[in-house]
């Protein structure tokens, strides 16, 4: 995308208004908290406590609203303990003067690093430091702003209080909204299945169900396994229904992966089931699907649509154990267990610690072109402390603002960046107008005489409008988040003109500040490509052979390293997808090494690998005559097939030659070596032999996907001349393996 088509891009982005707001008791009870603290200041007839107290029940209060997934009482505490130590700090930086800069961009860098934990969690670092930087600029010394601080840790203190407020809703709220979403995709799958199934059969339809729009992303169920990770030890046993929940909805993922090769699959049903199922999750209550929908299912014939209905029947059972009383789901527990052998796995996830660190590692690996998340905490270190340097020194904007405040630009520079371009720039257009607008507002109404009873009220009725528009943009937010902090300083009497103009002037330059800082040190995704795919790769090196292996024999495979390693692969494709959703939005697209029709090919074919290990994954051997050892000769050039194709994907001239068809002429030869192609017989009348015929296509399946992969991945004929492997066009390999293959395939399909 051009430069000009990207920025104006950013422009609409930046202005669009979304209808997204947080939980209304959620809402309520932030705005119960400054409320009271504006009401207990009134009372004292106390200016500060009124300030104060509304400040550390306001910021708190924002940091409960954003997406949690502990208990609300213990992410307000948490919020609340990190604010008020913040604020402390600030008070003891704040005889420094200049010499706060350096620690400035200390804790600024760490709260960039943090971002690690997750958006959310990102944001709330922020807030904290935001804390500091207030007491850092406003504290008149070290005794009053001790006592600045007492009432911002007394206003912290409510915002505590009031999540002991009911109602309490349903245990685990949070992960059960995580798995609601897990279910959501499931029947979100379902329905762009049906579409794809219909487009296909359609007169000169060009798309295929293997390469069309049926895409199912990874992310819910990382998101749902990470919810559940944060769930204390002594948690988890009344959880087990909700750990059930994900092993289920992994299982039907599976079994609609095996759909596109079944006959008449009743997807409008399917998808209406798991959207009931999704409500009933996320809201305790029975949600059944319409008649007509029960009655499909229900008539529907077939092996897949045994298992559906099975999977479909145990996955109400769990959500009816979930919201059920502790006592009774546990003896309903005990008298029927959970059945999934991956429950085990489940439920030993690696936590908040473990997984934190994890994923900074993965962040910080120096391996890794332009690592986005090292790349964010430097620009909002650097760019936090030009911030707050930039707005002490330019000093009251020549009368028209408050004198040595640099916060308000720090606080907008810290707030716009973000690890993408897309929605820094958003951010970065928005939200100065928005501040422009609310400081107009502000001292339009402030030409009116206020009573401090009148301006407290104004403070907890902007604090209000501000939580309710959170979600909504940053254009609107800052319409009323300005308005407050006017007000909010207005009862300290301080000149409303100054704060009205000396706000938007902060912002403005807080957030030219984050643009230059992010087009110095950007993050362009389009680098990032093929080092991801590489690394999808690798995790897919590891997984596809033990799969193989695990056919030698029942119980071969290790369930647990098996749940580890597909995690990882889902968490490498989440984040190749990621990087390849932003790459439409940049303005330097004719530098990618990829088109946008490549790319399309290239995620499909991942995708296409992705539902045959699956597929791998789900027809595993349970009993002895459903072994299929000669599989496991196939591991190591499987392994060593993947191996190189990773190196082509980061190096698309020092990687190694590959010829497209050589993997699926040895699968071929191997077939025909070791007797596979017995599977092949259509008068094979043996009954017995279909669960190895399953496992026979799905690796097959598995070939052909890599295959197609290779063929995307190798170099075109133009950049052979510029040193890369040169193969000529990459057309399928025709062979005499290549026909045995698809004879394999075919009669495979028929006797599955």
């Amino acid at each position: 995308m051009a430069w000009t088509a990207s920025l104006a891009h950013t422009v609409r982005k930046g202005f669009r208004t979304e209808r997204a707001f947080a939980d209304p008791w959620a809402i309520a009870r932030a705005v119960l908290a400054v409320a009271v603290g504006a009401a207990i200041g009134w009372m004292r007839d106390d200016l500060l406590a009124t300030t104060m107290m509304s400040v550390g029940a306001f910021i708190c209060g924002i940091g409960t609203l954003l997406a949690p997934l502990r208990h609300r009482a213990v992410n307000a505490l948490a919020m609340a303990a990190a604010f008020t130590a913040a604020t402390t700090l600030g008070v003891f930086l704040q005889p420094t003067g200049w010499y706060v800069l350096p620690v400035l961009a200390v804790v600024a860098f760490l709260a960039g690093l943090w971002r690690a934990l997750g958006p959310a969690p990102g944001i709330r670092a922020c807030l904290v430091v935001i804390g500091m930087l207030i007491t850092a600029d406003v504290s008149p010394g070290i005794g009053p702003g001790l006592e600045m601080v007492r009432w911002i840790g007394a206003g912290a203190a409510l915002v505590v209080l009031v999540q002991l407020l009911p109602p309490y809703g349903n245990r685990h709220a949070a992960q059960r909204r995580k798995l609601a979403e897990v279910y959501a995709s499931l029947a979100a799958y379902a329905r762009t299945e049906e579409a794809a199934g219909a487009a296909a059969a359609r007169p000169g339809a060009a798309v295929t169900r293997s390469g069309g729009a049926a895409r199912m992303s990874p992310a819910p169920f990382t998101a749902a396994r990470n919810a559940l990770g944060l769930l204390p030890s002594s948690a988890r046993p009344a959880a087990a229904p909700l750990y059930g929940l994900l092993g289920e909805a992994e299982r039907i993922r599976r079994a609609l992966y095996a759909a596109p090769s079944t006959p008449h699959v009743p997807y409008r049903a399917l998808a209406e089931t798991l959207d009931a199922l999704a409500r009933a999750i996320s809201t305790g209550k029975h949600h059944g699907p319409a008649e007509r929908a029960r009655t499909e299912l229900a008539t529907w014939q077939g092996s897949l649509a045994a298992v559906l209905r099975s999977r479909l029947a145990e996955a109400e059972r769990l959500c009816a154990l979930a919201t059920a009383p502790r006592r009774d789901s546990a003896s309903a527990l005990a008298e029927d267990p959970l059945r999934d052998e991956e429950i085990p796995a489940l439920c030993t996830p690696e936590g908040l610690v473990r997984g934190g660190l994890r994923r900074l590692r993965a962040g910080l690996d120096p391996s890794m072109t332009g690592t986005p998340l090292l790349r964010h905490a430097l620009r909002v270190g650097i760019g936090t402390t030009l911030g707050e340097a930039a707005g002490r020194a330019i000093g009251d904007f020549w009368g028209h603002g408050l004198p040595s405040h640099g916060f308000w630009a720090a606080l907008t520079t810290m707030l716009v960046l973000f690890p993408d371009y897309e929605h820094t720039f958003a951010r970065g257009w928005s939200r100065p107008v928005g501040s422009a607008v609310g400081g107009l507002l502000a001292w339009g109404l402030l030409q009116f005489s206020w009573s401090h009873g009148a301006l407290a009220l104004a403070t907890v009725a902007f604090s209000a409008v501000t939580f309710v528009l959170l979600r909504t943009g940053q254009h609107v937010l800052n319409v009323v988040l300005t308005a407050w902090i006017v007000f909010l300083l207005h009862q300290m009497g301080t000149a409303q003109g100054l704060v009205a103009w000396g706000r938007p002037a902060d912002t403005v330059l807080g957030a030219a500040i984050a643009l230059a800082v992010f087009l110095v040190l950007p993050t362009w995704h389009h680098h990032r490509v093929g080092d991801l795919l590489a690394r999808w790769l690798r995790t897919q090196q590891r997984l596809l052979p033990a799969l193989l292996t695990g056919y030698a024999d029942v119980g071969a495979a290790d369930r647990a390293a098996l749940e580890d390693m597909r995690d990882a692969t889902r968490r490498a494709r989440e984040e190749l997808e990621s990087a390849v959703a932003h790459l439409p939005h940049e303005p330097r697209g004719h530098r990618a090494r990829w088109t946008a029709d490549e790319l399309a090919r290239l995620t499909a074919a991942a995708f296409e690998l992705t539902r045959c290990t699956a597929l791998l994954t789900e027809h595993l051997p349970r009993r002895p005559a459903e072994t299929v050892p000669e599989l496991a000769e196939y591991a190591a050039p499987l392994r060593d097939h993947l191996g190189r194709l990773a190196q082509l994907a980061r190096s698309p001239h020092g990687g190694p030659a590959l010829r497209p068809g050589a993997l699926r002429d040895d699968f071929a030869a191997l077939c025909a070596r070791t007797g596979l192609a017995w599977l092949a017989d259509p008068a094979e009348p043996d009954a017995v032999s279909r669960p190895r015929a399953r496992a026979l296509n799905a690796s097959l399946r598995t070939v052909l996907a890599l295959e197609t992969l290779t063929a995307q991945l190798a170099p075109r004929p133009g950049e052979a001349a510029a040193g890369g492997p040169a193969d000529g066009p990459h057309r399928p390999h025709r062979t005499r393996h290549g026909r045995h293959a698809r004879t394999v395939r075919h009669t495979a399909h028929a006797t599955a």
